[in-house]
């Protein structure tokens, strides 16, 4: 409790102010995927969808609720099924192979440097787990081979229904193809926002770090790899332990206190839950609908 009344309201909502700022990026790539495949659906629209997704995610696990944001375009804003999910499905990919990259730097550094292969095991699963859902992904997206493996369930009455929506989000993934470099560029400034986010709710909490390198550089780095770690199954809510526990641990390594750095490590996750309290209309619009279909 004491921890918490020395929390810096005005580092934390920077942090907060700059949740918000990544959220608007990733609700304008998807509007730039939804325009390209001409779907016709305001920003607002979309902004308010993805609040629904986010807001799901914060209490599914591996964050898998994000797919309620192309529900409530569906429902909500009669985006054909197939676009919906594209516009979800093909910037996730970027995402995850970018924080595949970032995080396995820094979970291999972490090895290197503090804990050594034989201790870092839950580490090297995130990259395993993450590295199995790109390749499906990925599969899904743009192998009509693959999917015909699965063709089976065009004669079941509800996987029928789910086996042809993607087999059509199949036929327009040349979408995402044509939106490669923008995407690629919009994930590059949603990592700055979260960085910065994460450092400024550090800061909240009152944590520095003494480093031959600038501060800064750790939260880029933090945050891929925190992400992996709730991708590995566990029964919590989107990873809840496991990321606190992985942002504890890397902090401890630079000498904060666990008090402290767990202390962070909520902060980080319910100042974006706070936010995203906002789709709550939203969502309670979204699901009688979802419901009802």
């Amino acid at each position: 409790m004491l921890e918490l009344q020395k929390i810096d309201l005005f580092f934390l909502a920077l942090a907060i102010i700059l949740v918000s700022a990544t959220d608007l990026v990733m609700a304008y790539r998807i509007w730039v995927l939804l325009d390209y495949s001409k779907a016709k659906v305001s920003f607002t629209d979309i902004l308010k969808s993805h609040f629904v997704g986010m807001l799901a995610a914060d209490f599914s696990p591996s964050r898998t609720g994000y797919f309620a944001t192309a529900a409530a375009l569906r429902y909500n804003y009669n985006v054909s099924s197939e676009k919906a999910l594209l516009s979800i499905f093909g910037p996730q990919i970027f995402d995850f192979v970018f924080k595949l990259i970032v995080g396995s730097i820094a979970i291999f550094y972490v090895l290197y440097v503090f804990i050594g292969p034989a201790d870092g095991w839950l580490l090297l699963t995130g990259i395993i787990l993450i590295s199995v859902i790109i390749i499906s992904m990925l599969l899904v997206l743009f192998s009509k081979r693959f999917l015909q493996l699965f063709s089976f369930a065009a004669s079941i009455p509800l996987l029928s229904k789910i086996y042809g929506v993607v087999a059509r989000m199949q036929d327009i993934s040349h979408v995402v193809v044509g939106k490669t470099f923008q995407i690629i560029a919009l994930i590059l400034v949603s990592w700055n926002f979260k960085a910065l986010s994460w450092y400024f709710a550090a800061k909240s909490v009152g944590i520095s770090l003494e480093l031959d390198f600038p501060e800064l550089v750790v939260y880029y780095f933090l945050q891929p790899l925190v992400t992996m770690l709730e991708f590995v199954p566990s029964p919590t809510i989107a990873g809840l332990g496991l990321s606190e526990g992985g942002s504890t641990l890397v902090f401890s390594l630079f000498g904060v206190l666990p008090a402290k750095a767990a202390l962070f490590a909520l902060v980080a996750r319910f100042q974006s839950t706070l936010v995203h309290l906002i789709a709550v209309p939203e969502a309670l619009k979204t699901i009688p609908k979802s419901i009802k279909v």
